[in-house]
Parts: structure tokens; sequence; C-alpha cells
């Protein structure tokens, strides 16, 4: 069960999910309450997929179609992701007697900006809790948070995402990726380009990293250039930023794209600038094409990202730190191939697909005994 209006990090994280599932073990439906790019994307790997998008944002007849479907499908366990399909599936499925688990892939408080929507939204996930039997954690600090939140430790397992790594080693087609996406976004095949993938919104910390980037490039002999791709309502206002700073001859929005493995592979460091994070899926993406990271010291990120070992971390908000870390990333070559190495190790490790897919069968097979 999810929203499935975009398609973002836990979006893909359910794919590989389903996507890895054994077939002889496992028959998996999702559900999600728009007919998206999600949907078509699990419908091309052969995934039963029931959409609910005829009903308005918060129409009360999506608990009777709901209801509807589990009782079509019969689930042995239902698994929810985000807010909304936390809130209408616990209410659908009580009486059902079916076990329900609820991934948690982000916080709350750092999702939603507004108090009053971060308000109605910790009222809806708090309230039905109580029908919820188990959680898994993306990271240790969302553990954490949950916790605090009084959920015992017993009800909750911490399991990494995990990814395909495959399009992100393709090494015979990195330099042909290089040439192709800088042609197209009109950057010199030579420059050193640094570059983000995130939604535009205010958690990710997006105008700290164009200040950064200001004040990096206005104090370096080289010509850098910084690519971000992807989109949402902090577009404009990034886009003005660029402007006023003076920043258009060296800043690239790439828009919303489904090519990322070769976005990385056209990059020569990739920058993290959120003030949250609950893991960090780009930065895996990242380590995993070969690409020096610089990430913020937030949420999930502390537990694989280690400053001068793996990458190199940087205190959230702070442009004239991140703008001196992109600095040394650019000047010191030999320990930038070192914490690539160690970082791809680290991801070869932990966040392997198989490794998640283990994980949450087992943990299935567990609820269900």
């Amino acid at each position: 069960m999810i929203g499935g209006g975009e398609f973002g990090g836990a979006e893909q994280h359910i794919l590989n999910l389903v996507s890895t599932f054994s077939v002889e073990e496992v028959e998996v439906a999702v559900v999600c309450f728009y007919d998206s790019l999600f949907a078509s994307k699990l419908r091309q790997a052969g995934i039963t997929v029931f959409t609910l998008n005829q009903f308005g944002r918060f129409d009360l007849r999506l608990l009777r179609a709901l209801r509807n479907t589990f009782h079509a499908f019969q689930p042995a366990i239902i698994h929810t992701h985000g807010v909304k399909a936390n809130f209408f599936s616990r209410l659908a499925a009580r009486g059902l007697r079916v076990p329900m688990l609820t991934t948690v892939h982000s916080s709350l408080r750092y999702d939603y900006s507004s108090p009053l929507a971060y308000a109605i939204v910790n009222l809806m996930e708090r309230s039905t809790r109580q029908w919820n039997q188990h959680y898994i954690a993306i990271s240790e600090a969302l553990a954490s948070i949950l916790r605090e939140q009084g959920v015992a430790s017993r009800d909750i397992s911490v399991i990494y995402n995990g990814m395909d790594l495959s399009p992100y080693r393709q090494h015979q087609l990195r330099e042909e990726d290089r040439t192709r996406l800088r042609t197209e976004w009109e950057l010199p095949q030579d420059a050193f380009v640094f570059a983000t993938v995130a939604r535009f919104v205010p958690v990710k910390g997006l105008p700290v990293l164009v200040d950064a980037f200001s004040k990096f490039a206005a104090n370096t002999a080289s010509s850098p250039y910084l690519v971000l791709v992807g989109d949402g309502p902090e577009r404009e206002g990034l886009e003005a930023q660029v402007r006023k700073l003076g920043l258009e001859a060296r800043v690239r929005f790439a828009g919303f794209r489904q090519d990322i493995p070769a976005c990385l592979h056209a990059c020569d460091a990739f920058v993290h600038s959120s003030f949250y994070e609950g893991l960090g899926y780009t930065i895996i993406e990242a380590m995993a094409s070969e690409v020096p990271v610089i990430a913020s010291n937030v949420g999930g990120v502390k537990e694989f990202v280690f400053h001068e070992d793996t990458g190199l971390v940087v205190e959230p908000g702070d442009p004239s730190a991140l703008s001196g870390a992109m600095e040394k990333l650019l000047n010191s070559p030999e320990l930038s191939d070192a914490m690539v190495q160690r970082a791809l190790s680290r991801v070869e490790r932990s966040f392997t697909i198989e490794k998640m897919t283990e994980q949450i069968v087992s943990l299935y097979r567990k609820m269900l005994h």
C-alpha cells in the first residue's frame, strides 16, 4: 500500500522489493491511490496493481474501495508505506485479522514544513498505530524516532533499503553516458561537474547548495559546474536564486529524469544538502556509481557516510562548510579515489536488494507464525 502519486525513494524501494520476491513464496499486489508513473512501472515489471484514483484526496469512499480490494485479494499481510496509506489501510483492515506492517521511510517533522499540515498528518499516524503490529525503519535514526514516540523496540526492525546495483556499475556505458549528457546539458567535456539528485522541496536544502556553489565558484581558479537533477515546488525559487547570484552560465536544471545512473556517470562529484534524511537513497546510488560524495551529517546518512572515509561530511545549513568541502574534493584526487573505493565496498556490503528482500521476507514469515 502506497499513495504512489510521485516516484521517489519509497516508490523505488517497493519496486525493488516486489520485483525480487520469490514467486514460489510470495504472491504480491500493490495498491496505489494514483495511477501514475509508479503504477505503470509496476505493470511493466509484471506486478499486479490496484489503483483507487477515482476518489479525492481524503474521500472516505476510499475506505470502502480499500476494504473491497482487501476482500478480493485476501492478503496474508498488509504492508503500508506513507501516512495516507497507513491511515486508510489501518482503518479499512479493521476486523480482517490480517497482520499489518509499516515501513517508515522518513521523519514526518521534516516532510511537512507547514505546522498545520504536520499536526494533521501526525494525528493521522499516531491515532491509528494501535492497529499496526510491526514497523520497519530504514535506518537506526528512524528507529530511534519511533522509540521516542513510544513504539516498543520489539515492534521495530531496522532494515536498510536495498537497490539493484547493476545499472550503476555499467562501466562500459560510463564514457558514453558522460559524453552524451554533457553535450545535452551544454557542459564542457573536461569540466569538473558537481551534481545532486533530489525532489525540490524545503527539507532537501537546495538553496544552501546553490549558495555554497556560488561561494566556491567565486573562490576557485577552476571553472566548475553544478547540475540539479529533479523537480518540485522549489524550482522557481531556485532558478531565481541562480539568476540573482549570476550563476546561469554555471548551473544546469536537468529536470525530473528516469536515467539516474547515466546522470551520475556524467558527473565528478555528488553533493547532498538535506536538513534531514531517513537514509539517503541518492547518496547510495552515487556511491554505487563510484562518484565521490559530500553529504549532510543528518539522520540515517550518519550510518554510512563517514568523514574522509566513505565521503566528506558537513553540518546541514552551512553553505561555507559545504563550499569548503567542494573545494577539498576538487583539490584532493587521491583522497577522493580512496573514499570512492571504501564507499563502494560499504554499499556492496550493506545495501543490496537481495539482502533487503531476504530480511523482509524473513520478517513476513515471523509475523505469520
